[in-house]
């Protein structure tokens, strides 16, 4: 029974310092993201493309294009796809349009694509700023929207700040990953060698 208690007590140590040691790196590698299919949600990749999605009833549209810099010229791309099946949705009108923070509204170009569903955008010059981002999606006489907020226009100084800082939470994970897999062997070993030479020092009665 005391090399089970011993056992269990030196656990017990182990795993409460390393919750106190690894839930600052747990937190900063973790970005709390918002994985719900109804709400709109708006990410981006290393290779710098920004994708937002968002549920308008039975469909789903997709608005992918490249990070927005101050006074550049930038297209993209606007699919609408059956919600439930993924397949290309014909037949609907698009509109999109930007507002930004002091209320201007600029009309973005969507011209319909070569592919069902597909539409073409050409963003206008854009002002450094944050912006909101209307989609106006009309099919069967009825007309839906969905907004995307936090689209930021900024220089490629930021953008390049901000990839730095998502490598940065990668590499973090990556080596909290590591840390776990090492001391779980190491935990491993001093159990096996504390159970080994508890068990050698017991006598042997004939």
């Amino acid at each position: 029974m005391s090399i089970r208690l011993s056992r269990f007590n030196f656990l017990a140590t182990i795993l409460a310092g390393l919750t106190l040691v690894l839930s600052p790196i747990i937190s900063l590698a973790h970005g709390g993201e918002d994985h719900g299919d109804q709400k709109p949600k708006s990410t981006s990749n290393a290779k710098g493309v920004v994708t937002h999605s968002s549920r308008l009833g039975e469909l789903e549209v997709m608005v992918k294009h490249p990070v927005l810099e101050p006074d550049q010229a930038a297209s993209g791309l606007l699919f609408i796809t059956r919600f439930d099946t993924n397949e290309s949705f014909n037949g609907a009108d698009v509109k999109v349009e930007l507002e930004s923070a002091g209320g201007a509204i600029l009309n973005v170009s969507a011209e319909a694509g070569s592919q069902p569903g597909t539409f073409n955008l050409a963003f206008p010059l854009l002002q450094e700023g944050s912006y909101k981002m209307r989609t106006n999606v009309t099919h069967g006489g009825e007309t839906d929207t969905v907004t995307f907020t936090g689209l930021d226009v900024k220089p490629s100084s930021s953008v390049a700040g901000e990839e730095v800082s998502w490598l940065t939470k990668t590499m973090i994970a990556f080596i909290f990953s590591l840390v776990v897999i090492l001391l779980t062997g190491l935990l491993y070993l001093v159990w096996r060698f504390a159970g080994d030479a508890q068990v050698q020092e017991q006598p042997i009665s004939a």
